[in-house]
Order: C-alpha cells, then structure tokens, then sequence
C-alpha cells in the first residue's frame, strides 16, 4: 500500500497535481520538458508492482488516481499509458497485455501530445499500440499487433488490425 501511494504522489508532483494538456511545441520550451519528466519516470507495466495489479480491479482504481478518466468495469491485462491524465475510458474496455496507449509524440524536434478516448465497450488488443489525437467508437475494437495512427477515427463496432492499423470489419 505505501509502494502504491507512493507512486500515486510522485506521478501527481511530476504533473504539478493537475492533468497535461494537448500540446506542440519546440523540444526547447520548458513545456517539453515538464511533460517529458511525466512519463520518463517509468510509471507504467515495467514497474514490478503496477505488472503485479494486471487484471485486477485495483489497476483501474490506481489510474483514476493517477488522472485516468475511467469508467464502470475496466480490465486492463498490462497495458502502458504514459499520459494518464490525457486518456479516458468509457464503460467496460478491455486493455490487452503489452498493448500502449502514448498520448505523445516526437517528431523532427516537434513535440505534439492529445488526448486518446475509447469508448463505451472498446477492446484494445495485446501488444497492439494507440497513438495520440485518436477516439475509438463504443463497441470497437484494435486487433493484437496493430498500430492505430495519431488522429484515426474509428467507428462504433468496427474492427482494426495491421500496422498501420486500418478496418477490416464493421463500421
């Protein structure tokens, strides 16, 4: 218990006790930096402790603490989200081991982050990967492996697979 609240408190002194914005910006800009330090601090699967709560209804309960915007009946089997607080869940999602959720990016020294929003009843496979700027409709799911680009649209019902991810059913 004092492990997880320590985590709990040093995640939400790294966000300053608020939640991160969307937000792009030069990697110069002090923002950057104060978002990098967020998730550069490991907070995800690969600590023991948080690996050990997979599958378990305390998970959800620990990313709410965090700044995650979770609904009703979570199970999240391993999955990675390093910007809690830029993530909300709908009603009973499915989170597969080793499946990612990165609500950032870095490309030519342009930082970019957004939120991600998974609706009532999505599915995100194991070791399937979720990009920023994304809204998965209620009922839809992301094949294990696939990658969903930043930005994508997935309708309610559909199916995605492949990397990039791209529907093969539904929607």
């Amino acid at each position: 218990a004092a492990s997880l609240a320590f985590m709990v408190v040093q995640d939400g002194l790294a966000r300053g006790w608020r939640p991160l914005q969307p937000r792009t910006c030069s990697i110069y800009e002090p923002y950057f930096w104060f978002h990098e330090r967020t998730w550069k601090l490991g907070l995800s699967t690969e600590q023991p402790l948080l690996a050990a709560l997979a599958g378990t209804p305390l998970r959800g309960l620990l990313w709410r603490w965090m700044g995650m915007r979770v609904g009703r009946q979570l199970f999240d089997d391993g999955c990675a989200a390093p910007e809690k607080s830029l993530v909300a869940l709908g009603d009973h999602c499915t989170l597969g081991a080793t499946a990612a959720l990165q609500a950032h990016s870095l490309e030519d020294g342009v930082f970019k982050s957004g939120p991600i929003v998974l609706g009532d009843g999505c599915t995100v496979g194991a070791n399937s990967y979720v990009h920023y700027g994304t809204v998965l409709g209620a009922g839809s799911r992301v094949l294990p492996d696939a990658f969903v680009m930043k930005g994508e649209q997935l309708a309610p019902g559909a199916v995605w697979a492949g990397n990039p991810a791209r529907a093969v059913a539904g929607g």
